[in-house]
């Protein structure tokens, strides 16, 4: 007897767990290697994703394989609803396919207030199906889905590829979305399309400190490896390739065929982290969760994350991984956590971010011991291997901003802040990407998301008390960097300084 379960079917489509799909379908393949697409292989990639792009749009909607079905797989358009779309691409009643639809479609983790545990694997399980789709529509078998480097140094540092930016060209036509960010003269920002680098006004957007995470899973007010890297350098990109209608808005975001070789990067960057030994969740219901997708002959997989933490036993790899700063070992443990206190609060609740920086005040927190030492003295008084986070709850916006905001440490009242890096004061950057508050597509797990987002201050703030720039009663300014959507209204629910 076998040792995998018995495939089941319904309405003619096969269910496949999958275990005995990938013994059937993937385990005698050889190794794949995905590339970087500003190399050689990864050009000639491009070139067989474009005519593969080409054909899965011309495929009708109601397929699992074609460019529709995919993409709502992510999230359905902003426009329409889940319900809605399944009834007009699935008139009359129940059949295999939209059976499949309503299990896929608006699946995505972790938005709209799903367990963000999951967006790593949920992606690489996207991504991994998808290249497959693709390479069927090319029909080359020895296809595999090229990576963005968008942080790689360099000229080609931030910059869309070439491939993506030719419209109507016969070849490349099909990577090209007119609805990306353009230049505004006004604000010298970044046309994407036109070849300007995408953080251009946003210097550090796309840095690698996620990296230097030690944690999978976040502890305290450290957001650990999977959150730091969905809630920056993930969302950053796809707020700055933009825009509203297009990969800086969720339901837009998966039309755009940059978007899976922005989410193959991503993937790379999960694969290198491990790569350091860097350690995954081992929770039975972490490994056990499971998602549906399609495969490239159409047949429902079930996918569980424990046959998708890893990608040497998926049988793909990397041209190139990254480097992976060491852990300090008082990072490793559970203890990392321990001893997490409030230092200051901003009194005033929830702050409504405008076009114009926005500055809060940081006060100590109720309680006798709190009022009677300021965060000044606490920056004096911090224990070596004590650090200071800033962190941001519960942000949201009734439509996407399309701008990212820099945050900056007691920046002095009247100062220009400098985006990026060159500002004394700069402790990072957050954006909106994940903070709509209702998941159109009507879904059960559709809710406003309980996100937060923490900047470690503690370098800011000890070379602004040891340069006597430290103000008596620090405060935390939020900038955009440039003109954000009139009608977003982003909110940061709520603002506090830990020391852990």
């Amino acid at each position: 007897m076998s040792k995998f379960p018995r495939r089941t079917f319904i309405a003619g489509l096969s269910i496949i767990p999958f275990a005995l799909w990938f013994e059937k379908y993937a385990a005698a393949a050889p190794p794949m290697v995905r590339y970087s697409l500003n190399s050689l292989n990864g050009r000639k990639m491009a070139k067989l994703y474009a005519n593969a792009v080409r054909s899965m749009m011309n495929t009708p909607e109601a397929s699992p394989v074609g460019w529709l079905f995919q993409w709502y797989t992510h999230n359905v358009r902003a426009d329409k609803t889940k319900t809605g779309e399944i009834n007009r691409i699935y008139p009359g009643g129940n059949s295999a396919p939209k059976s499949l639809a309503q299990d896929m479609w608006d699946t995505c983790q972790a938005h709209f207030g799903r367990p963000e545990q999951y967006f790593l694997p949920w992606h690489r399980m996207y991504v991994y199906f998808f290249e497959r789709i693709v390479r069927k529509a090319s029909g080359h078998t020895e296809f595999t889905l090229p990576y963005w480097n968008y942080s790689v140094n360099g000229p080609t540092h931030g910059i869309l590829p070439s491939q993506f930016r030719m419209q109507g060209d016969p070849t490349f036509g099909s990577l090209f979305v007119q609805k990306r960010n353009t230049a505004d003269p006004t604000q010298g920002t970044a046309n994407v399309n036109a070849g300007d680098p995408i953080d251009k006004n946003d210097p550090g957007a796309l840095d690698l400190g996620s990296l230097g995470q030690c944690q999978y899973l976040p502890q305290g007010a450290i957001m650990g490896f999977n959150k730091d890297l969905d809630r920056n350098l993930h969302g950053n990109v796809h707020v700055l390739v933009g825009n509203t209608q297009n990969m800086g808005s969720i339901p837009w975001a998966a039309f755009d065929p940059i978007f899976y070789i922005h989410h193959c990067n991503i993937d790379r960057l999960w694969a290198s982290w491990n790569r350091a030994g860097r350690q995954n969740p081992t929770a039975n219901s972490w490994l056990t969760k499971q998602f549906v997708f399609a495969d490239e002959n159409g047949n429902r997989v079930v996918a569980t994350i424990k046959d998708f933490q890893n990608i040497a036993p998926l049988k793909y790899t990397y041209d190139r991984f990254e480097p992976v700063p060491a852990c300090p070992a008082a990072k490793m443990g559970p203890e990392a956590a321990a001893a997490q206190q409030t230092r200051a609060i901003a009194p005033s609740g929830a702050v409504e971010l405008s076009s114009a920086p926005i500055q809060v005040s940081l006060e100590a927190p109720p309680g006798p011991e709190a009022a009677s030492v300021s965060l000044k003295d606490r920056v004096k008084q911090l224990k070596p291997g004590k650090h200071l986070y800033v962190v941001a709850k519960n942000l949201r916006a009734d439509v996407q901003p399309g701008v990212l905001y820099h945050v900056y440490f007691d920046l002095p009242p009247g100062t220009k802040p400098k985006p990026g890096k060159r500002d004394p004061h700069y402790i990072g950057t957050l954006n909106f990407f994940d903070a709509m508050t209702t998941d159109h597509g009507g879904g059960s797990e559709a809710m406003a998301s309980d996100t937060f987002l923490s900047f470690d201050a503690t370098r800011v703030a000890k070379n602004l008390h040891l340069t006597k720039r430290l103000s008596t009663k620090p405060t935390l300014t939020i900038a955009p960097a440039k003109q954000p959507e009139a009608d977003a209204k982003p909110v940061v629910g709520e603002i506090t300084v830990v020391e852990q």
